[in-house]
């Protein structure tokens, strides 16, 4: 089976393709932000001859940018995704700042969702966003916060003497008994607390329980500690764009 769809993200780390046929995910992969011989070679590799259609979103402009005017060299059909492209109520202050990946990322879960119930979408990246949709009122807002990786860089870089940390797929239980074990211990169940104490929040706010989604690459860790491993969606974004072509060619 051949790719007809390429669905591409670009996020601040790095930018996500996902190669689509009939809304079947067949491949997805990371490429770097600026090495645009990666991109040449997964374009001949993967897409040269059998895509038809590209739908690209992104949260870094100049990227964002450069590889639009890339991909328009290798196809005529390449659409950036705008807010005018979903059809879901956006419901704060100024729906034209909000990020384009939420907005993709919440049009998915809500599509995914087994019943009209509201879904809470947490994306674990640099950045992490908590965000609240729901069928009858579409995308309500939520909340951003650093991400594990983004705290524990900052204090490294701006203390005089505290080491860089780096974690896994676990998060340290008990109390440090050095820096590095305590800089663990903090960090992490500090990560941990702000997204549950978001989540719970969100749902007060509704008076209702919602459908957890987890993306992003710290999406699993939350998942695993926060919702028993469900929930985990690696592809969200990717899988909201082809929701969207599908919707579109859907009239």
């Amino acid at each position: 089976m051949k790719p007809s769809f390429l669905a591409i993200d670009v996020g601040n780390s790095s930018i996500k393709w996902g190669l689509f046929d009939q809304g079947v995910l067949l491949e997805h992969f990371r490429l770097d932000l600026a090495d645009v011989s990666s991109w040449e070679n997964s374009w001949n590799t993967w897409c040269k001859g059998s895509i038809n259609s590209i739908l690209i979103c992104g949260v870094v402009p100049d990227v964002l940018n450069n590889h639009f005017r890339w991909l328009k060299q290798q196809s005529d059909d390449v659409k950036l995704t705008s807010h005018a492209d979903l059809r879901m109520q956006i419901n704060v202050d100024n729906p034209a700042a909000t990020g384009i990946d939420r907005l993709v990322a919440s049009f998915a879960a809500l599509k995914l969702v087994a019943k009209n119930e509201p879904v809470i979408v947490v994306d674990a990246g640099s950045a992490v966003t908590v965000d609240l949709a729901s069928c009858r009122d579409g995308f309500l807002g939520g909340a951003i916060m650093p991400g594990l990786k983004l705290m524990a860089r900052s204090l490294n870089q701006y203390t005089a003497q505290l080491p860089q940390v780096s974690f896994t797929d676990q998060i340290r239980k008990t109390s440090g008994a050095n820096t590095f074990e305590a800089i663990s211990f903090g960090v992490g169940n500090a990560f941990l607390g702000g997204v549950d104490r978001l989540i719970k929040k969100l749902e007060t706010q509704i008076s209702a329980k919602a459908v957890l989604f987890f993306t992003g690459g710290d999406g699993l860790l939350l998942a695993n500690h926060l919702n028993e491993g469900a929930g985990y969606f690696p592809n969200l974004v990717l899988t909201g764009l082809s929701l969207l072509v599908e919707e579109s060619s859907d009239g």
